[in-house]
């Protein structure tokens, strides 16, 4: 009886420890799809003094902030593509039960702007662009500094206001190894490499951030 007892009590207790393990395990839940606010996303604008890809960056951003789930995000951007629908409806060759209709679209309640302010990437141990010849290898790294700001639309208030720099760094050469160039504004210095790795650590930094706020109140 006293065994049958003390299993019970096993079985009890290594029920309650895997009840907990699973509660600290569960991720914080998202916000329904209604009980999101509206942002809509500008542009971003470049504060460097080099070219930067700005517009892959919003992409970058807007795909990131997406499937985070923190709001649900509006297209401003490509309203041409929605007139072009609105435009097909009321030509009479489409189906007017499932046609978009004129003055539906929905207002923000907050906008995002953002800013590129450090684009740059130096190399040590080698020269950019340079072919690395002899026994040393060379190291690179890349940092990217985005500044972000969210305005709300019926207040003109700013309810974030932070900069985040992300980076990334790499290894290159070897003894004999050759070194392609790697220029800020020419080929390397598109949306890609590890200036894109850069630039999505400063972008996952942001959304993080952001997802520390209740915006459903």
């Amino acid at each position: 009886m006293k065994r049958k007892f003390l299993f019970v009590l096993l079985v009890v207790a290594i029920l309650m420890s895997l009840s907990c393990v699973a509660y600290a395990a569960k991720p914080k839940p998202q916000a329904s799809f209604s009980a999101r606010p509206r942002l809509t996303i500008r542009p971003f604008a470049n504060k460097t003094n080099t070219n930067v890809p700005v517009d892959a960056i919003t992409d970058m951003f807007t795909t990131e902030l997406g499937n985070a789930g923190i709001f649900n995000l509006l297209e401003r951007e490509r309203l041409d593509y929605i007139g072009d629908e609105i435009r097909l409806g009321q030509s009479g060759l489409m189906d007017q039960s499932t046609a978009p209709q004129v003055g539906r679209l929905k207002g923000s309640e907050y906008i995002l702007t953002g800013a590129v302010t450090l684009y740059h990437y130096n190399v040590k141990g080698g020269a950019a662009g340079l072919r690395i010849i002899g026994g040393a290898a060379a190291a690179k790294t890349a940092y990217v500094t985005l500044d972000i700001r969210i305005i709300d639309n019926t207040t003109g208030e700013l309810v974030y206001v932070n900069s985040e720099q992300g980076s990334s760094k790499r290894e290159i050469g070897a003894a004999g190894a050759g070194y392609k160039g790697f220029f800020i504004g020419g080929a390397g210095g598109s949306y890609g490499g590890i200036l894109a790795a850069a630039t999505r650590d400063a972008v996952i930094k942001h959304v993080n951030e952001m997802n520390q706020y209740d915006w459903t109140d």
